[in-house]
């Protein structure tokens, strides 16, 4: 990372947590300082840095939101869980908002941080206000045959289904390619995201890294050297957490849940999306145009609703 975008990130500093058994959680503190509480929740191949470039600070900031984007273990400051799935996340982000003093939070989570913000919610209604999902991916248990529409993202699911351990080889393949590009010329990192993209998802991650200026890309850059920098047994892990019982049922959430999906999201089929929402008792959904990133376009009345529940 170039010093001009190390000084364009500002002065948005990472910090970390020891929980009681001596592992660590990291996060960072995104938006109105003074703001009310959201705890937002990362994807697949990501970090905390993800509020960086995806969320408009000036957007959050109107609406007067404080987001705690929190690593998921094995995530960048985050130490790896195995085996604690998603319940056992629920005990390290309530062990945060202890930390940081916060009696009620919203949640956001982002792709698979589905999973980890329902079971917050099902474990501790007595700390979320709602529960906000953007393009999350759902339960498939009892779903039979399913793939998505990404060739590569496919061939992913199939090695988690069939073959894991080829699975964890190629996801620390893939995040040594990564951290490798990460250290490299931003703008060529960003162009071989955006040769990734759908057309849909790419006018979209565009107008972000546009509209946040070069404080997003910083942010954009930062967020997948920090995805990959304890290798890639998260990556694998996320998929394989996926495909197993999640440890409680969403059915069980009786708090708001508000869904978020792209109607062409080549990630997450939308009829897992459906299914998902029709789960949920007190969920209300909205498919929109568009793809992964599909609800980010939608981030400021996504933000207002959350500001006024």
């Amino acid at each position: 990372m170039t010093e001009e975008l190390r000084a364009a990130m500002g002065t948005t500093a990472a910090e970390s947590l020891t929980l009681a058994d001596g592992r660590r959680i990291g996060y960072a503190v995104f938006g109105d300082p003074a703001g009310r509480p959201c705890l937002l929740v990362h994807g697949y191949g990501s970090s905390r840095w993800v509020a960086g470039w995806a969320l408009s600070d000036a957007v959050l900031r109107r609406h007067g939101l404080r987001v705690v984007s929190v690593d998921r273990p094995g995530y960048g400051r985050s130490t790896a869980a195995p085996g604690a799935g998603f319940p056992g996340w629920a005990d390290d982000a309530a062990a945060l908002a202890g930390h940081l003093r916060l009696d009620r939070v919203a949640t956001i989570g982002v792709s698979m941080g589905a999973g980890p913000v329902l079971a917050l919610a099902a474990k501790r209604p007595d700390l979320v206000t709602s529960t906000t999902i953007l393009g999350g991916m759902a339960p498939v248990d009892g779903v039979g045959r399913w793939a998505p529409d990404s060739r590569a993202d496919a061939f992913y699911w199939r090695l988690a289904r069939r073959a894991p351990r080829l699975l964890r080889r190629l996801c620390s393949l893939a995040a040594t390619t990564m951290s490798a590009g990460a250290r490299g010329d931003a703008d060529r990192l960003v162009g071989r995201v955006e040769r990734s993209l759908i057309p849909a998802d790419l006018r979209v991650f565009r107008r972000l890294l546009a509209d946040g200026g070069d404080a997003a890309k910083a942010a954009f850059v930062a967020d997948v050297k920090e995805s990959c920098g304890q290798g890639g047994a998260a990556m694998a892990g996320d998929l394989l957490d996926y495909l197993r019982p999640w440890g409680f049922d969403p059915a069980g959430v009786r708090g708001p849940v508000h869904l978020w999906h792209g109607l062409e999201d080549p990630k997450v089929p939308v009829a897992l999306a459906r299914r998902l929402a029709d789960r949920l008792p007190g969920g209300t959904a909205r498919f929109v145009p568009g793809g992964h990133f599909a609800a980010f376009a939608y981030q400021d009345e996504i933000l207002a609703r959350i500001a006024a529940e």
